[in-house]
């Protein structure tokens, strides 16, 4: 634009004052849209190449905002600008600084007042004739800028705190309404970006272990955070890290409730000025409201998860109550772990002799890297008596491990450590203090529920069995016998006596004779486990019952019995066995049954002993 001398300095206020009335009706501009409007102007009004601006900041002159991508220098000191400014006061031109490098053709000092600088204007590369502008032009001109530059910071100011304000009422409106933690926070993000386009924001919070999608918030890290920024979490104050290095400043604002600091605002500028008193003000009471409002979040959801945890409890507490058997009481125990905790692996190990294994565990404790924690965490609980709390665990196992995550709570019934649950995840630090409180409270309530579980299947156990062979008792096989005539589609029943047996007893004692029996009952067992139901008849009879088995494949397994017993007991003793058999076009009792084996019986006795005999079912028997 070829501007002549004569209207120079009516076109460059004319511009400035459109600017002005323009941009200030708006309030969508902010102070780094007019500079580089300025800039636009200046450019056009020298004709210049670049235009770059540095603004008072207490110390020195900062870069504000280079017009170009050429290299300048970040910062001016107070002394190198009074030697540029040493032959005039406000004007610098290089045409008559023959001796000077600097690199800008002019330079205009602009002032606030008589003592206070705003700042300094240089222009490069103009086209036009410095030396035919009279100097009371430039001096006007810098009059002008100064003009300019003081309403822009007054309407500026006017418009971005009505913006800032109204900002702060809605987003306080917000917090006012929702105990989201992620809505709140997302809310001081959103805010800060509109308020502050051209800043960058962090969230830095401390103990914080929820996971926040595609919002800038990371842990509060003590060991290495910014001195400011462990200041302003320790004394709960606004804190400013200036890095003239890296041409930005940090500054730290507290997210601070009645109760604490739950965490740092981080706020970055690649802008060289200072934060303004009004911008550092609104960003104290945006982190004091979200503060207040994250932690009213915070002991809402605690007060949930209590309520939540108070639930799982009592729920957990009347179904351990009910009349559930172990396995039962250790699988619904397991999937209320997994559920609650996002736990990977889940053991339950009882302490006898040894460490038993509960099936109910996830089948990594039964391998051997498994055992490595049942090991660990055994030694530690019963040398300490006390629950494990361990975050990462590669610190106490060598090796590669796959799980670092530990909690382990000791089952304890009567002063007597009765076993441990161990929880397992595969990251570190992926358990909460209060997850591990809760797992206690778990184990606590479910560890009597187990004992309890455990002795009613003993006494069970006892019911049904035999004392001295281990094997079933007679009205236990009575009665499977019954269902089984009700459900199955046939079966067979040998009944078994041991030949001689008051031989051994008159010979060797009843205690042998005992030991003979004990032994013929391991036997018989071992031949028909999984395949029948061995039961003490009585005295020295012993009676199986096969469900679905016919009578030639009873007599297979009978046979084996009179060919193996004699073999393995000591002293030596031989059997005979009677076999009776149902199908189900038959009517038939279990009495029946009964006396048609031990009919079988006695012509074994009869024909020798020794020996196995077969009698075919009975067409009806009532």
């Amino acid at each position: 634009m070829d501007w002549s001398n004569e209207y120079f300095l009516h076109i460059y206020k004319s511009r400035l004052y459109e600017l002005m009335n323009v941009d200030s009706s708006t309030n969508t501009v902010n102070i780094h849209h007019w500079y580089r409007e300025w800039f636009k102007i200046v450019k056009d009004c020298f004709q210049a190449q670049d235009t770059v601006y540095y603004q008072w900041m207490g110390e020195e002159y900062r870069l504000v905002h280079p017009s170009t991508d050429y290299n300048v220098g970040f910062s001016m000191s107070s002394q190198s600008v009074d030697a540029l400014f040493y032959y005039h006061s406000f004007i610098y031109r290089s045409s008559e600084r023959k001796e000077d490098t600097f690199p800008y053709d002019v330079g205009f000092k602009l002032m606030e007042n008589d003592s206070a600088p705003l700042g300094i204007l240089f222009v490069q590369g103009t086209q036009i004739n410095m030396t035919q502008l009279l100097e009371s032009d430039l001096i006007d001109f810098v009059l002008e800028s100064e003009l300019f530059l003081k309403k822009m910071y007054y309407f500026y100011k006017v418009i971005e705190d009505e913006h800032r304000y109204r900002e702060l009422f809605k987003v306080t409106e917000i917090f006012h309404s929702t105990m989201d933690i992620d809505l709140l926070l997302g809310q001081v993000i959103t805010t800060l970006y509109r308020v502050f386009p051209d800043y960058s924001f962090n969230l830095l919070l401390s103990n914080d272990n929820h996971k926040h999608e595609d919002l800038p918030i990371n842990n509060f890290e003590y060991d290495t955070a910014d001195i400011a920024a462990m200041q302003s979490f320790v004394n709960g104050t606004i804190e400013i890290a200036d890095s003239t290095q890296a041409e930005q400043a940090t500054l730290y604002a507290p997210l601070k409730g009645k109760q604490g600091v739950y965490g740092v605002l981080e706020v970055c500028t690649t802008h060289s000025f200072n934060y303004p008193d009004h911008e550092i003000e609104f960003i104290r009471l945006l982190a004091y409201t979200a503060g207040s409002a994250l932690e009213n979040a915070k002991l809402y959801q605690q007060s949930k998860n209590l309520i939540s945890d108070l639930q799982l409890i009592n729920e957990i507490y009347h179904k351990l109550n009910s009349d559930l058997r172990m396995s039962e009481t250790l699988t619904f125990l397991k999937c209320q772990i997994e559920r609650s905790f996002q736990a990977s692996a889940v053991a339950f190990i009882m302490i006898n002799q040894e460490s038993q294994v509960l099936k109910e565990s996830s089948s990594f404790f039964l391998s051997e890297n498994g055992n490595r924690y049942i090991q660990f965490v055994k030694s530690r609980i019963v040398k300490e008596n006390d629950s494990l709390f361990i975050g990462d665990i590669s610190t106490k196992l060598e090796g590669e491990i796959p799980y670092f995550s530990l909690m382990a709570v000791p089952m304890v019934q009567n002063n007597l450590l009765k076993g441990f649950c161990i929880v397992l995840q595969e990251k570190p630090y992926s358990f909460s203090f209060d997850m591990y409180k809760l797992l206690q409270s778990f184990i606590h309530h479910s560890t009597l529920a187990l004992t309890n579980s455990m002795l009613r299947e003993e006494l069970e156990k006892m019911v049904i069995t035999d004392h001295l062979t281990n094997l079933y008792a007679r009205r236990y096989l009575d009665g499977e016998m019954k269902k089984s005539l009700k459900r199955d589609h046939g079966g067979s029943y040998i009944l078994l006596d041991l030949d001689n047996f008051k031989e051994i007893n008159d010979r060797y004692g009843h205690q042998v004779g005992d030991e003979v029996l004990i032994q013929t009952a391991t036997i018989i067992q071992t031949i028909v486990e999984g395949k029948g139901l061995p039961a003490r008849w009585g005295g020295e009879e012993i009676a199986v019952y096969f469900p679905n088995y016919s009578a030639a494949d009873s007599k297979v397994v009978a046979d084996e019995m009179v060919k193996r017993i004699p073999k393995e007991t000591s002293p030596s003793i031989t059997v005979s066995c009677g076999i009776s058999s149902w199908s189900d076009n038959k009517d038939v009792h279990v009495k029946s049954l009964i006396r048609r084996a031990d009919s079988a019986l006695y012509i074994a006795k009869n024909n020798g002993r020794n020996q196995v005999v077969t009698e075919q079912a009975e067409t009806s028997i009532r």
